[in-house]
């Protein structure tokens, strides 16, 4: 599926940033007068397939084909790594969960044809659980450093993960958590920032403003990105979300929204050491910024779908997958119609238009799935007891 056509802006974005990263290596980066709006993770896998570039030179087709080669990877390596949390698990179970995984229309969509990376955000979210869930706090806390240098949108999960290691270890393991994440982060985004290479807040100072400068693109700055959430349902997609409601600016209630509903998961989860429990509580995470912060693209809900699956996988609730059958529905239908956008033929195929009359309709059922997921998951805690493991 990867030699199908890819998102031409995505894909194109990456080629060019490959190039120049082959050319000038990380240290010029970003200085040099082009949009880059991606943190230093993602960079180095494109620094290598720039470098390979220079050696095998690539024409355009393996040039695409290759750029969508570690999306792919990191698809199978979630595989996997759901196939390790189902240990003990019946057999069918264990092997046709990743495999479910890895046939998911979004899955297939969104990596092997489209180009896109939210793959790594999503293996590393479920790594960073596997590895709570097992008592070890300092390696789930470098998993996640990665995966926020990678894709910032993990920090939609923070608020749980560092209650869960505050709650359940000794300050001593949060200072180690804390130090391992920041000597990671430190080394991870030094060389795009060398003129700092002597001063440990500078690098990070360059990195937020990194994130800053992503967060305020211009044309980002609306109620949705074509995110089939909580704002397209209300207001529609592409309002200024410095539109004001009661005096309060769009934005700020989301905000809002986004806060209540993170404490919301921190009350119903917070105790909890269940495998399955925890993977929810990260799916519910991901979900409530996707639903709730306005400036969302449409593939942010995507690293939600792993950890729910392996949430179904594990508690085995109905509810839990009759949610995530609607969620993979919905969310290839937005990804399909931005995928199958054309610029020149904004009217499109039937389909298209049949998606695009059923806005307000798709919106509602992702936005409900979260108070629908919340209250399962506060049933199955008091069903299976906060500190019990599945």
């Amino acid at each position: 599926m990867a030699s199908l056509p890819g998102f031409p802006v995505d894909v194109g974005s990456f080629q060019a940033w490959s190039l120049v990263l082959a050319d000038r290596g990380p240290w010029n980066f970003y200085d040099g007068g082009f949009f880059a709006d991606y943190t230093p993770g993602y960079l180095y896998v494109l620094w290598f397939i720039g470098g390979l570039h220079k050696i095998f030179a690539f024409d355009s087709g393996q040039f695409e084909y290759v750029l969508k080669l570690p999306a792919v990877f990191f698809d199978l390596a979630s595989a996997y790594l759901l196939y390790r949390m189902l240990d003990g698990q019946r057999p069918l179970l264990r092997l046709g969960a990743p495999a479910l995984y890895l046939v998911l229309p979004p899955v297939l969509l969104l990596g092997p044809v489209w180009g896109q990376t939210d793959s790594i955000l999503a293996f590393f979210l479920l790594l960073t659980v596997y590895y709570l869930s097992r008592g070890r706090p300092v390696t789930g806390a470098l998993a996640y450093t990665v995966g926020f240098i990678t894709k910032p949108q993990a920090v939609a999960a923070l608020p749980i993960l560092a209650f869960w290691i505050l709650w359940n270890h000794t300050p001593q393991v949060w200072l180690k958590c804390v130090a391992a994440s920041l000597i990671a982060g430190f080394f991870i985004i030094l060389p795009f920032f060398p003129d700092r290479a002597y001063l440990i807040v500078p690098p990070f100072e360059g990195l937020y403003h990194r994130l800053e400068y992503a967060a305020n693109v211009e044309n980002y700055r609306v109620s949705s990105f074509f995110a089939y959430n909580f704002w397209a349902m209300k207001v529609g997609l592409f309002k200024p979300d410095d539109t004001t409601f009661w005096g309060i600016p769009y934005r700020i209630w989301g905000f809002g929204l986004f806060t209540i509903a993170s404490l919301a998961i921190v009350y119903v989860f917070g105790r909890t050491r269940s495998p399955g429990l925890m993977a929810l509580a990260v799916a519910l995470s991901t979900l409530a910024f996707y639903v709730f912060l306005t400036r969302m693209h449409e593939r942010y809900l995507f690293s939600a779908l792993l950890p729910l699956l392996a949430a179904c996988a594990i508690l085995n609730y109905r509810l839990l997958w009759a949610a995530f059958v609607g969620l993979v529905l919905v969310h290839f239908l937005n990804l399909y119609v931005v995928y199958s956008y054309d610029l020149y033929n904004p009217d499109g195929p039937t389909l298209d238009l049949w998606i695009e009359d059923r806005v307000f309709l798709l919106s509602l059922l992702t936005t409900l799935a979260f108070p629908l997921l919340l209250i399962a998951g506060r049933f199955l805690v008091i069903r299976t007891g906060a500190s019990k493991a599945t």
